[in-house]
């Protein structure tokens, strides 16, 4: 929510946050309950690995290199399935 938060004008910021406030919390809770379940695990690349993956997602249009390594993780994943079929 944070870095969504970061990319709107001050304006926009304002008003979502004014929005959240108005939630009932009977709603709050529903929003949360569909919310995407993630899990916090991480994996530790050497930071020269890291330069280079950030500097392909800036190449690629990716704002966060972390979306570009899910996605290229995602996309093997599907490729492996099918041939273990």
């Amino acid at each position: 929510m944070k870095k969504r938060l970061a990319k709107l004008s001050k304006k926009e910021q304002e008003k979502v946050e004014a929005a959240y406030h108005r939630m009932n919390p009977e709603d709050l809770d529903e929003a949360m309950s569909a919310a995407k379940r993630q899990s916090p695990n991480a994996i530790r690349l050497p930071s020269r690995l890291v330069d280079k993956l950030k500097t392909v997602a800036k190449l690629e249009g990716e704002t966060e290199y972390q979306t570009m390594v899910k996605t290229w993780i995602e996309e093997r994943l599907q490729q492996e399935a099918r041939l273990a079929r």
